[in-house]
This record gives structure tokens, sequence and C-alpha cells, in this order.
């Protein structure tokens, strides 16, 4: 049997903070669907950026392929 890997995810998000948008990209290599890495961005950008969850907007999130270094 073979072990599921975690899937990597680039998540692009924007944030209203101080009545100003912010923009940002960056990766979640643990999460095991697109839903599971959009609910993890809105925490993790939330906490980030130090604002509330519901001014976090998710604008994409892009399967990144895995390299595999061992053959």
């Amino acid at each position: 049997m073979e072990k599921t890997k975690a899937k990597r995810f680039e998540i692009q998000y924007s944030v209203l903070k101080d009545e100003a948008k912010i923009k940002g990209t960056f990766v979640i290599e643990s999460a095991k669907n697109r839903d599971d890495a959009s609910r993890l961005a809105k925490l993790n950008v939330s906490t980030k950026e130090r604002v509330f969850i519901q001014y976090v907007k998710i604008l994409k999130v892009k399967r990144v392929s895995t390299d595999s270094a061992a053959k």
C-alpha cells in the first residue's frame, strides 16, 4: 500500500487592511485538496496579516507539481 502524499498548492490572496488592498502569494504543502488548501490559506493569511478572516479573499488556488528528486 502506498501512502497518500500531501499536495502542494500555490495560493494567491487579497486582504483588506487599513482600507488598503494587499495582495500576496504563498505555497501550502500539507493540503489534501483545493478546499482544504483554501481554508488553511484563509487562516494563515488572517494570522499573518493580523486581520479578521472575513477580510481575506482567496483569488486563486493552483496545484503545484512536486519534484521527486529521489529515483
